[in-house]
Parts: structure tokens; sequence; C-alpha cells
């Protein structure tokens, strides 16, 4: 139906097309709809770098109404002849007033053009900021990071209604009745590119309120093969509240941990100081406490759940335990207790509170060699109660799906720290807490050093800034990858539209998201002064001060797209040598190269590229001495002599075959890219 609608705003004749458009709306207002959505509603990117020239589709920016044109033909060197898509008549139009478009499923190029750089380490992997729609990049990222990536963290537009965000360039607000099915569409395209990039055990995380939540679960249960939510938390980001029109407060939002297989583990978090309290005795093999030795909780604890933890325990007047001698019946799931208690001893079996039959927290052989840490102590009613020592584990807490610290709050360690970076308020609505999402990182899976995480809807880069936090308490090499557009808010793009800046231009462009957000963030908290040149004030709740920054790399590029047509072959070995880069683990300075050579061996990467075929035997000869090498790129557009040049690298390095046309090996925006 949504595709109606656009059909119907393309009919020339506006008698007509309010006719239609009136009986449509009687339409909509009798159908119901749950989680039913249209998949193949149209989203299209503008390209305001590619030519506007005959043949290509084109749409004037600053007039929505106008829809899309062909172009037919060109006038003179500042004019073309342009038609409307669906048919219309035809008209003339200036080249600075239209920008050429593309519609998802139509094959694109794409080039990764440097724009900037910190490093503070040299030779440690770099982090990537990628400014690009996320669904181009996603697409682009299946070469680069196809099962290889640890854990997804994503914060996608919550779809309030507040024209928060965009599809097909027009923000999407409550008035419009599409508006979920819209959001569903655009989210599900991408979650079935993001699956594929992440390993096995990999972990995705989505934060989401109370508008799309039950949606979102739902499609990712039924829409999204491979995907399942397997823990949804609660975190209290608002401590006073987002007063709501219906009289309620809204302190919460959610974080749904999506997993791909049952290999995926759930990370645990640092104790709190409360949790930490606890643990106040200590002996020669640390901190423990005194905990009953009978299970408390829910139907898991009882004795049907796990029989073989239900037995007698013997207790002497004098406070010693013994151990029965006993043997299992498999009939009876039941033991056999082979030896009676003694005059002076208590029997004393895991019975609750409520009289309930429960189970021992270890089994009894687990138990018979762990005596010597076992007491036996009287409770306020005089009973007998068998406590045992329980220390606690060096790798934390299991998470609650109900997280409370303070320091989740979207204000002081959101909105307040972002303004601090800057210098400047109002940089960005509603940053995430940076330790909400360092704790969402830990229990998907960012709990290994070198874990590789990325975000698509990087905003205001917070996941980027909470790795180089996870990175800073254990010396780890994680890497990030973020993508955000350059989206313009709203406000701004009205004021810059009334100055007559448009869309491409470069007084737009730094007025945008990434330009004026994502990246002078990352560059401050990385180097520990702000975009004035002023230290960060203020320290991190572990002390650190913000103003030391973080010994990591970044790397910051801008997805353009090249016209093949105008492309010679075998000229673009510039435009995808940062692909290769990001490939081989992003390490060691990108260096510049036309790929007009023999081979091309950058300094400190670890990768290389066989660039004409014919001088393989050289190449191998110097490969040899890179022993650090562990990506192989050759260039040959024969299956057989890659195969056979394979074949004498070794198993040990990945090699990957490029086409001599190089703009052929990196295709995308074509809708197979996300099937299996």
């Amino acid at each position: 139906m949504a595709l109606i609608e656009n059909l119907i705003k393309d009919i020339a004749d506006s008698r007509l097309r309010i006719q239609i458009a009136t009986e449509l709306g009687k339409l909509k207002a009798r159908k119901q709809f749950g989680l039913v959505f249209e998949e193949h509603l149209p989203e299209i990117v503008q390209l305001p770098g590619l030519a506007v020239k005959p043949g290509v589709r084109v749409t004037k920016p600053g007039d929505k109404a106008a829809g899309f044109f062909v172009v037919t033909g060109v006038v003179n060197g500042k004019k073309v002849s342009i038609a409307p898509e669906r048919g219309g008549t035809e008209q003339v139009a200036a080249r600075d007033e239209l920008v050429v478009v593309k519609r998802f499923g139509e094959p694109m190029y794409p080039a990764l053009v440097p724009v900037g750089r910190v490093t503070r380490v040299p030779g440690k992997p770099y982090h990537t900021l990628i400014s690009a729609e996320n669904f181009h990049a996603l697409q682009l990222f299946l070469y680069c990071y196809e099962s290889r990536v640890d854990v997804i963290y994503i914060d996608p537009p919550y779809n309030t209604g507040a024209r928060d965000w965009k599809y097909n360039n027009d923000y999407v607000d409550k008035t419009d009745t599409f508006r979920h099915s819209k959001w569903l569409s655009m989210i599900k395209k991408r979650l079935m590119l993001a699956r594929r990039l992440l390993k096995p055990e990999g972990m995705m995380i989505v934060t989401i309120d109370d508008y799309e939540v039950h949606h979102l679960r739902t499609l990712i249960d039924h829409e999204i093969p491979g995907l399942s939510v397997v823990g949804v938390v609660a975190i209290k980001t608002s401590p006073s509240g987002r007063p709501t029109l219906r009289g309620f407060r809204t302190n919460h939002e959610y974080a749904l941990f999506v997993a791909t297989s049952d290999a995926a583990v759930i990370g645990t978090l640092p104790r709190s100081e409360n949790q930490t309290a606890l643990f106040k005795e200590a002996d020669d093999d640390g901190a423990f406490m005194w905990a009953n030795l009978r299970k408390r909780g829910g139907a898991n604890t009882l004795r049907e759940a796990r029989p073989k933890q239900f037995y007698p325990i013997y207790v002497s007047g004098d406070k010693k335990v013994r151990i029965p001698k006993m043997e299992w019946d498999k009939d009876k799931r039941e033991w056999e207790i082979l030896e009676a208690p003694k005059r002076n001893e208590e029997t004393l079996y895991p019975l609750g509170d409520d009289g309930k039959e429960r189970i021992w927290s270890l089994g009894h052989e687990t138990l018979r060699g762990s005596l010597d840490d076992i007491r036996i102590v009287s409770d306020k009613q005089g009973r007998t109660v068998i406590q045992r020592k329980v220390r606690a584990s060096e790798e934390g807490s299991q998470p609650s799906t109900f997280w409370d610290k303070p320091q989740y709050s979207i204000v002081e360690n959101g909105t307040v720290l972002l303004e601090r970076i800057l210098g400047s308020a109002q940089a960005f609505p509603f940053p995430k807490s940076i330790y909400a999402v360092a704790d969402c990182l830990r229990v998907a899976g960012a709990a290994r050093e070198d874990a590789v995480i990325v975000d698509f809807f990087a905003g205001s880069g917070t996941t980027m800034h909470a790795t180089a936090l996870l990175n800073a308490e254990d010396s780890g090499n994680r890497q990030c990858i973020l993508v955000t557009n350059n989206e313009v808010s709203e406000k701004a793009a009205k004021e810059l539209a009334e100055k007559g800046v448009e869309p491409g231009e470069p007084k737009w462009e730094a007025e945008g998201i990434c330009e004026a957000v994502t990246w002078p963030r990352i560059r401050a908290c990385f180097t520990g002064k702000r975009p004035d040149g002023k230290p960060i004030p203020n320290e991190y709740i572990d002390g650190r001060p913000m103003s030391k920054g973080f010994e990591e790399n970044a790397a910051y590029y801008r997805l353009d797209f090249l016209d093949p047509t105008e492309v010679k072959r075998g000229e673009m070995y510039g435009a995808i040598l940062p692909i290769l880069w990001m490939m081989a683990g992003a390490s060691g300075e990108l260096e510049v190269c036309k790929g007009s050579g023999k081979h091309h061996f950058p300094k400190g990467s670890a990768f290389c590229v066989l660039l004409q075929e014919d001088h393989f035997k050289e190449f191998a000869a110097k490969l040899a001495e890179r022993p650090e090498i562990t990506h192989v790129f050759l260039v040959t557009d024969s299956i057989e002599a890659f195969n056979e040049m394979r074949s004498q690298v070794g198993k040990e390095k990945r090699c990957v075959q490029l086409y001599k046309s190089y703009l052929d090996n990196f295709k995308i925006n074509l809708e197979p890219k996300y099937a299996d």
C-alpha cells in the first residue's frame, strides 16, 4: 500500500491524484495491521558526487513534490532536459539544481575517500569511522568482515514520531500511517546483512524503547532466519524520568541481546560496590562470603529439577559433617542411603522454609571433597543450618535483566559528557551513556581483548569511545568500526536552505552529524583535547583524567561512489586500497599508490597485492621476507591462475582474488547481497 501512495504522488492530474488519495485513505481506515509490513518499500540514496548526464535518474532536492526524473539530453554546459520517470512533459532544468539518485537494487561502485586520521600509537590497529548510508556500508563490510565480527551494537531510530529519522529523504512523523511499516522494512534489510558479519559465537545488541520493542522482537523471532533473542535488559537511563502524555514518567529503555547460534556466551559484569562488600571474609585463598548450602530460588531449585542434589547430610553434636554412602536408584530417581545416622547425629535434608523439598547447591561427591569450606550455625529459631564458602569469581557477576547503576544516566554520562568533550551544548540529542554501552559490550563478548566491534547507527560515536575505555582497562586491542550518515538536523537544514546552501556543498556537509559531532568526539576523546585545543575537563568514573586521552588510532573515511563509464580499466586501484587495508586488519599507515607497478607491499601493513600476475615469482620471494603479512591479494581474471598462485602462497595466509577491473570487485547495492 505504501508503494501505491508513492505512485499516486506521480500522477500529473491533480484532480485525479486527490480523488485516488481520498479513496485510499478510506481503505486504510478499514484495514487492520498487526506485524504486517511491506518489505519492498523503495529506499533511495542521493549521490551529489555523480555527474548529471543523459540516462541517469535525478531529483530536485529543494522540491519534495517533484518526484524523480530521467535526464533525456544536454541543452548546454549548465542545463539539461529531463522527463518525469513515470511519464509526463519534458522540461529543462539547471544541472546544479539536480542530484543523481539510485534505488536500492541498482549497482553502485564504492570508493573510500580518506578524510582524517589520529595516530597515537604507531603500529597499533586503527579504529575506523565511515560516513555513509549504513545499508551500503554493510554491503561493503561483507567483503571485509563476513563472519569476523565479535559484537555489533546499534542504537537505531526509536520511531517515536518525533521526526528523528528519514525514509526516502523525508522525515517520518506520527502522522505517517506507514511509519511502523517503513521502520520495519528499514531495520530488517540492515539486520539481514548484519547477521552475516557475526562470528558463530558473536552477538548483536539493539537498544530500543517501548515504541518499537515488541515489533522488533517479533521481527527478529519470525522474519530474520538465524537470529534469536537470548535476553532483554531494561536499563534505567533516566533517573528522574521523561514525562509522557499518558501520565507516566519513562525511566528506561531496552537492550536486546541477539545471537546467531548456541555458541554465543553471555559475559559477566564487574561487581558493584554493594556486591563486592558481601565478600567481607578472607582466608589464604582470598575473599569469600558464607551462604546457605541449600539452594534458594524458583523451580530449578526444587527436588524434581535436580534429584541427585537431594540427599541427607549428618551433623554431629560437635558440628562435624558426614556424608553417608549412597547409590543412585535409576527407577525411583532417588538415592538409596547405605549408612544410617549415629546417635549423636542430626539428619538434614534441603527443605525450604515453606516445607518444600529443594536441593543442596553441591552434589554429594563435590561436597565430600569440600568439607573444609563448610560450617554449622544456628538460625534465629535455633535450627541447624549448613553454610559454605562462596568466593567471588574473577570473571565478575552474571548480568541481571534490570540495570540501574547511576552511571547509566544519559544526562550526566551522555549529554553532559559530550558537551564536555566538544566544548559546546546540545551537539547531539540523547547520546548514550558511555558506561551503559561499555557494559553491553562486555556482556555480548567484548571481554575478549582482540574483539572486533561494529556499530552502523553510530550517532555521536559513543561505541568507539566505550571500546577505547575497555582497552584502557586491560591494555586490549579491540577494534571498533563505526558507520553514520552525515545527516544535517532539520533545523540546520532549513537555515542552510534559506541561505541557498545545497546538500553536497562544503558548508552543508560541515553541519552534518559525522563532520560536526562523531569525528570531533573521537579525535577529542583519543587526544584528550577539545576541538578548541583545550584539555577535556573532569575524569572517568575510574579516576582516569579525560585530558589523558587514549592510546588509540582512528581513521575517518567517506564512502563515495564512482561512475564506471568514466573509469578506465585498471585505474581505480587507489579507490579500493582503503578497503584492502580494512580487510587486513587496518594496521599501519595507508600508503598512496596508483597500482601501476608489479606489486604493492605497504610498509607496516598486514597485506600485499600482486598487480601483474606475470611477476608472481618475484612477488612470492618478497612475500617470504614479510612473515607478518596475513592477507594476499592476487590480481587476475583467471580462477585457474588464482588457484595455482594461492597454492604456492600457502594456507596460512588469506588469499583473495581481485579482478583487473577493480570496480567489479566491490559492486554493492544489489538485493541478493543480503539474501543467503
